[in-house]
């Protein structure tokens, strides 16, 4: 099987189908138009299908085919050289979100010969595949896990939370999130270094202890894990419950290295559904830059999936009864600009004074439709 994919604008298109067809796969040609941008691209996506190829071991080889101009002629000529690279019953032209110039030509220089059409539905994550004789849809046999998804675009997972130890933790954490006013009112005794009251013991102390997390009197071994890691650990567990592919917590992305300094990003947690990465941020504190996590995340969507959502989950407790009677300026960490910002962007808030795990849970399910 020879597969030509059309570099476009969403390369969300070529990745699952080169996915679902890796092991059949003996030549793959990324075609793309003449450009800096498109070959920067270009250069990303090899370094990434070369990544998996080298994971999956694949026999296939991969070949690029820039054209030198933007023009009927060069169209016409790059469709003549792919006619004579296989059978026209070996020959799959996925055209998904190509350049709609050279889509139109190479299909119907290519349909008429016999070759097949593939056309990837981002959002149905099903494919088409058009032939002289017909139409005919199938939905995708083989869904990425989340680290094939960052190595296909290029990046690197350097680091990541164990799931074995996630797991082993997973029902003392459940059992803090079931008691989270108790586990709040904790956490806010050990900011302040206040002894800790004695109904905190059988709730809190105790799994906490199991985990490790503290000594028998309560006192943090970890004070990191108390502010931060630990509710990063309850909403993991939380979208365990859901329908995704694959979740991965703390995970650290290498995207390249720039003259000797590295870009990278760490990411409270992961998930992928139907070839689509999703991202939340965990925040238990009450001061966040609202604003400037939305113009974070907008960002970071554009390099991870470009069909990609984000969650922002802040637990904060500012907006208390006690701040209103003292008559205290309550901090609003996502204004109603910022939260239209988020909404246009497929962002989604969750800012509330407590975890509501009912009401998390039907968010998440409704966004992620998972």
């Amino acid at each position: 099987m020879v597969l030509v994919s059309l570099l476009g604008d969403f390369d969300s298109s070529i990745l699952p189908v080169f996915f679902e067809y890796k092991s059949e796969i003996t030549l793959h040609i990324l075609a793309y138009g003449a450009g800096d941008r498109n070959d920067k691209n270009a250069e990303r996506i090899t370094r990434g299908l070369n990544a998996l190829r080298a994971k999956y071991r694949l026999k296939c080889t991969l070949r690029e085919m820039p054209l030198a101009n933007n023009d009927i002629q060069s169209i016409i000529a790059l469709s003549s050289s792919i006619s004579q690279l296989a059978p026209p019953d070996h020959l799959f032209i996925n055209v998904s979100d190509g350049e709609a110039d050279m889509a139109i030509l190479l299909s119907k220089e290519l349909l008429d010969i016999g070759a097949k059409l593939l056309i990837y539905g981002r959002y149905s994550n099903d494919l088409s595949i058009l032939t002289v004789n017909g139409l005919e849809k199938t939905r995708l046999k083989r869904n990425m896990k989340i680290d094939d998804h960052i190595i296909s675009k290029g990046y690197e997972i350097i680091e990541a939370k164990s799931k074995s130890e996630l797991e082993r933790r997973k029902p003392f954490v459940r059992a803090i999130s079931d008691n989270f006013a108790l586990f709040q009112k904790y956490r806010k005794r050990v900011m302040e270094d206040k002894s800790i009251d004695e109904e905190l013991y059988g709730a809190i102390i105790r799994p906490l202890y199991q985990i490790g997390a503290v000594n028998r009197r309560g006192k943090p071994l970890n004070i990191n894990y108390i502010l931060g890691e630990l509710f990063e650990e309850q909403i993991y567990h939380i979208v365990s419950r859901l329908n995704f592919d694959d979740i991965v917590s703390g995970a650290k992305i290498r995207y390249e290295t720039i003259n000797g300094v590295t870009v990278q990003n760490e990411f409270d947690i992961l998930m992928i559904k139907d070839n689509h990465l999703y991202i939340i941020e965990c925040k238990f504190r009450d001061r966040v830059d609202g604003e400037n996590l939305i113009y974070k995340y907008d960002a970071l969507l554009e390099q991870m999936d470009t069909d990609g959502k984000v969650m922002i989950i802040n637990v904060a407790s500012t907006e208390s009864k006690e701040a209103l009677r003292r008559g205290k300026r309550i901090h609003k960490n996502f204004e109603k600009g910022a939260l239209s910002r988020a909404q246009l962007n497929n962002i989604l808030i969750y800012y509330e004074p407590t975890l509501d795990q009912t009401k998390l849970i039907a968010m998440m399910r409704r966004f992620f439709n998972a």
